[in-house]
């Protein structure tokens, strides 16, 4: 193996660091996403979804002991802004035979 090659353990290593980063700074924080005026620009709703609540509604069964009010009111908006930003990705229109802006290549160049 190479130098420049990554050794199994070492991706391992890499990959159960950059999965548990979330974690390492403690609990999560609902960052506020700000509402712009423009069409089609990302807003903040006050209310709800009924998908978001029934997304939250399962959360709140299978974790509900161990959340609060406050908890599960996070959970929900963090769901809500999830699913608009889920929306803002599917919304442009593309054709059978667009292809994908960047390319995945696995093997690294020899420069």
């Amino acid at each position: 193996m190479s130098s420049d090659q990554m050794s199994r353990r070492e991706f391992a290593g890499a990959a159960a660091v950059a999965a548990l980063s979330p974690f390492v700074a403690g609990s999560p924080v609902s960052l506020p996403v700000p509402a712009r005026g423009r069409a089609g620009a990302l807003r903040v709703t006050d209310d709800p979804s009924a998908l978001a609540k029934s997304l939250a509604e399962a959360v709140r069964v299978q974790y509900g002991d161990r959340l609060s009010a406050d908890d599960l009111a996070t959970v929900t908006r963090q769901i809500q802004s999830g699913l608009e930003r889920a929306s803002r990705v599917r919304a442009p229109a593309l054709d059978n035979g667009t292809g994908p802006d960047a390319v995945f290549d696995a093997v690294r160049s020899r420069a």
